[in-house]
């Protein structure tokens, strides 16, 4: 994709995992989450901001994005403005005190450069916390 100065918008889904209350997974089960971007694409690189639906009513401002494109190939992180997690009755909740730990994406694009299609996972190490799948349509 050769790009010089660009915004695009971006809108679609992620995915994550469901466990039954003994920390079982779920199989076959998922949760689907709709959220949307706005990235400055420069020279293959990228910043931009993201919410999604889930957390939007959590946060005062959006979670930040940067990432790059090379060929086919998109990678992009995702920093939320603070930690936001499932309590114990089951509501999401946020703790300003805390850092959201960094959520990596990496997907490709389709032929036409419209569509997104990859995988998100957060954790300290790779292959450990959490994962799912997510897809983007450029708007």
């Amino acid at each position: 994709m050769k790009t010089i100065d660009m915004i695009q918008n971006w809108v679609g889904f992620f995915t994550y995992p469901i466990y039954d209350e003994k920390g079982n997974l779920l199989e076959e089960v998922e949760e689907r989450i709709q959220f949307k971007m706005s990235i400055n694409l420069h020279n293959g690189s990228f910043t931009g901001t993201a919410q999604d639906e889930e957390s939007k009513h959590l946060f005062d401002e959006p979670a930040s994005i940067k990432g790059f494109i090379e060929k086919n190939l998109v990678s992009f992180t995702m920093h939320y403005p603070c930690l936001y997690y499932t309590n114990e009755q089951g509501k999401l909740a946020i703790n300003p005190e805390k850092k959201h730990p960094i959520i990596q994406h990496t997907g490709f694009l389709n032929e036409t450069e419209d569509e997104i299609i990859g995988e998100w996972e957060m954790g300290e190490l790779p292959g450990e916390g959490d994962w799912g799948e997510f897809e983007l349509r450029k708007m």
